[in-house]
């Protein structure tokens, strides 16, 4: 089926007539002509309603425990009390409350309650719970009998509550804690010898008083200083500034060597300097002390690469001394000059020349401080989808690595890396990102405690069904890949579709035909695939599956007897009963939610085979190497996982009655195997 519209959504369509039971016809616009597609979303003639038509009440549930972890006892004005909910990821909590209960040290007994903002570190990480005391806390706290004095204190006991739509989720607190609010805090530190540094080192300070990142910034502020050059050059930099990095103590902070006002070039430097503490507000309180620092500027240099042999868009971790990120705004930054000879590891292409007679150059994906970077197995793209760089060609390159700085007065020249590197084929990471409306979405079907061997089952059949391939799944985000796949599952389909699953990523063409793009993202809001393909949202849409249940969907011929028979015992819109922690794996219902998880997890992962497929250029058909065509699914039919969703019945894709599991056909599978070889 040729379309521009990309496959568009991984379901199927059902016309309400016996005699039709495959398609719709739509059209198109400006891509002109009318098109037979196989789609399952509402609003569209002849497709059906996939909502569930029974409704049941909520049922009573138990409060959840939390662990709560906090650490801050000095409050400023402009501070927020942050409170880490561990082990909180699968948490879908929609509000939060801090409520303080305990004695005030001026007003005696203090009871008060605070609505909070929630945060998570990462998408799918631990919920924080932030209180920003200057909402309201602050004047609570210092008010009243306490308002013209300069601190007051707070002891006692601080409960956190999160909650959705239902009331109270869960519930934890810090015990017995003292919290001191002060209006004043003037920053302290000892004397220090900075002595032989690189460029942007940090330098420890040992003292008090130091900010917190949510309250401002403690400053050092050079009243008088100089930076003298190997030709005896000199540079003012009187009146320049530090702002210290927290080193997650009040006590302890950071004197950053900043290449904005040191540089980068071999060099000495005084300067005198004091200390300031500005808060958010952009309140002032400046140190009573004042010292003198001075420092010479060594050349960097790189000294290692880790690992020794990586593949197209693989991390390689750059070790040495001296590093910085590029900074565009105050001209500083850092550039790695190849030169060498690749050999490729197929006996019949040439070798490959880097920096000889023109220079090749890159920049580090990401500086982590000065003795770390991160640079991936670079690539790039060029005009006609050809591949050049380092990482486009299997073999091995000789050669040097040589890092050149630069700031607003200058170059150096940093000492470079010598040796070998082992350039691997291209392996294709697959980031399984599980959102928490998966775990939500679970609960549709009664079997949110089982949902670890579900997840199981689904990285079982990926596996499985790209064996043989150098496609790898995960399901935590890769730390030794910069350009990786990710698909996000969860609950609902944000678009209101109801499809099963979408690809939604695009690369300026129809079909990825080579995979080059290594770094797709089937998720979240495109807004490139909303304008060429009329569907912003990407990933696998876990809540549209009910739409198998032929008692919620009799008109839908493609449902399933099957769907229902296995999912009735648990699924509360047939009347069935959850599954309860305590009756897995040993419960009298064990086989019935032992099939429950093989199904399930089955459909799931034939869903998440089929979309990443469409990510890394599936289907191939001859003439997509020299201009990817807008063919997304199959043409001939059989047990395939590129099929389209209409030839992918619900038995093969549960892998049901002796069907399934689908595979990718003869071209699919030589055309992975060709462009992702197995090591």
């Amino acid at each position: 089926m040729a379309l521009k519209n990309k496959h568009l959504f991984e379901n199927i369509c059902v016309n309400n007539s016996a005699e039709n039971t495959s398609s719709a016809s739509i059209n198109f616009g400006r891509w002109g002509g009318r098109f037979l597609l196989c789609f399952a979303m509402l609003g569209l003639s002849g497709c059906p309603e996939m909502t569930d038509p029974v409704k049941h009440e909520p049922s009573t549930r138990a409060e959840l425990d939390m662990a709560v972890q906090y650490d801050q006892e000095v409050v400023l004005p402009t501070s927020t009390l942050s409170f880490h909910i561990r082990n909180s990821d699968r948490l879908v909590a929609e509000s939060a409350t801090v409520t303080l209960k305990g004695v005030h040290s001026a007003n005696g007994e203090f009871e008060q309650r605070y609505s909070a903002q929630l945060e998570r570190d990462g998408d799918v990480g631990d919920i924080r719970v932030e209180l920003s005391v200057a909402s309201k806390l602050w004047d609570d706290v210092m008010g009243g009998s306490a308002g013209s004095s300069e601190r007051a204190s707070f002891s006692g006991d601080i409960e956190i509550e999160l909650g959705d739509a239902l009331g109270v989720l869960a519930r934890g607190g810090v015990q017995a804690t003292r919290l001191e609010f002060v209006r004043v805090l003037e920053p302290t530190a000892e004397a220090i010898e900075v002595g032989a540094v690189f460029p942007g080192e940090r330098v420890e300070l040992q003292g008090g008083g130091f900010l917190r990142p949510s309250e401002g910034e403690s400053i050092a502020y050079i009243d008088v200083g100089r930076v003298e050059y190997s030709d005896g050059t000199q540079r003012d930099i009187t009146g320049e500034s530090l702002a210290l990095e927290w080193a997650g103590s009040r006590e302890r902070a950071f004197l950053p060597v900043n290449p904005a006002v040191f540089g980068v070039q071999v060099a000495t430097f005084t300067a005198t300097i004091h200390l300031v503490n500005r808060l958010e507000n952009s309140t002032e309180w400046p140190g009573s002390e004042v010292f003198d620092i001075s420092g010479n500027l060594q050349q960097p240099y790189l000294a290692t690469l880790a690992p020794e042999a990586g593949s197209r868009g693989q991390k390689i971790t750059l070790t040495g001394r001296g590093m910085v990120p590029t900074n565009a705004d105050f001209g500083y930054g850092m550039l790695l000059h190849y030169a060498g000879v690749l050999t490729p590891d197929d006996p019949a292409l040439p070798s490959l020349e880097f920096g000889q007679s023109v220079p090749v150059v890159s920049v580090p994906d990401r500086v982590i401080d000065e003795q770390i970077a991160e640079q991936n197995v670079w690539y790039t793209i060029e005009e006609g989808r050809v591949l050049s760089g380092l990482g486009a060609v299997p073999g091995v390159f000789s050669g040097t690595i040589t890092p050149e700085f630069f700031d607003p007065w200058g170059e150096q020249q940093g000492i470079g890396w010598q040796g070998e590197f082992r350039v691997l084929p291209t392996k294709q990471v697959v980031y399984l990102k599980y959102l928490p409306s998966f775990s939500k979405g679970l609960e549709k079907y009664g079997l949110r405690n089982v949902e670890l061997e579900i997840r199981r089952r689904i990285m079982e059949v990926v596996t499985r069904d790209y064996d043989g391939t150098n496609v790898e799944f995960r399901e935590d985000a890769p730390d030794d890949y910069i350009h990786y796949a990710t698909i996000e599952l969860g609950g609902p389909d944000p678009s209101g579709h109801n499809a099963f699953g979408y690809d939604n990523t695009f690369n300026g063409v129809a079909k990825d035909t080579g995979n080059l793009y290594l770094n797709d993202y089937l998720g979240g809001l495109n807004a490139q695939s909303a304008q060429e393909f009329n569907n912003p949202y990407g990933g696998i849409f876990l809540e549209s599956f009910s739409f198998f249940s032929l008692e919620l969907n009799p008109h839908n011929s493609h449902a399933s007897e099957e769907f229902d028979r296995i999912m009735r015992p648990f699924m509360p819109a047939l009347g069935g009963e959850v599954v309860r922690g305590t009756e897995w794996p040993q419960g009298p219902r064990s086989d019935k939610i032992a099939a429950a998880i093989l199904m399930v997890g089955n459909v799931l992962g034939n869903t998440v085979s089929h979309e990443i497929g469409h990510s890394m250029g599936l289907p191939f058909v001859p003439g997509d190497e020299e201009s990817p065509t807008n063919i997304f699914h199959n043409i001939e039919y059989g047990p395939y996982i590129m099929d389209p969703g209409a030839q992918r019945p619900f038995d093969e894709r549960a892998e049901l009655n002796g069907q399934g599991p689908a595979v990718f056909n003869e071209e699919n599978f030589n055309y992975l195997r060709k462009y992702l070889p197995a090591d």
